[in-house]
């Protein structure tokens, strides 16, 4: 008997541990600081759709006009994807993860995946940004 009610309060706390995971679904932006040309910051557009713990979306920037979020997560306030898409520099991948920090902000950290030819510091090995999104309304 005791086993029972041992299971139903597990099971009750793996349900509400992922209903509480966070609603992220929208239109987010955030700007990439230094990481425009001449010092600029590079402002970026986020649409996150949220299917259970499935991430899917687009993103779009200066330099990519048409990404496509893939292999998307969230775990709780854990996020993690890729974007794909093309630009001025041919095709890009670009990963990222983070957390949701509040029910209208995102810390992500960016890592290139690979650009152009693979040279560069957008290149396989390439080194990474931190970008703040925020909910807009």
């Amino acid at each position: 008997m005791k086993t029972r009610f041992l299971m139903a309060g597990m099971l009750a706390l793996a349900l509400a541990g992922s209903a509480l995971a966070a609603d992220i679904n929208g239109k987010w932006k955030g700007t990439i600081q230094g990481g425009g040309m001449g010092g600029d910051g590079i402002e970026q557009t986020y649409t996150f759709k949220v299917d259970g713990a499935k991430v899917t979306g687009t993103m779009t920037d200066q330099m990519i006009t048409d990404g496509k979020i893939t292999d998307g997560t969230l775990n709780g306030d854990d996020l993690s994807f890729t974007v794909s898409g093309s630009g001025q520099m041919g095709d890009m991948k670009l990963q990222f993860k983070g957390k949701v920090t509040g029910p209208d902000e995102i810390k992500l950290s960016l890592s290139f995946g690979g650009m152009g030819d693979g040279g560069g510091p957008g290149g396989p090995g390439g080194g990474g940004m931190e970008i703040t999104v925020k909910r807009t309304k």
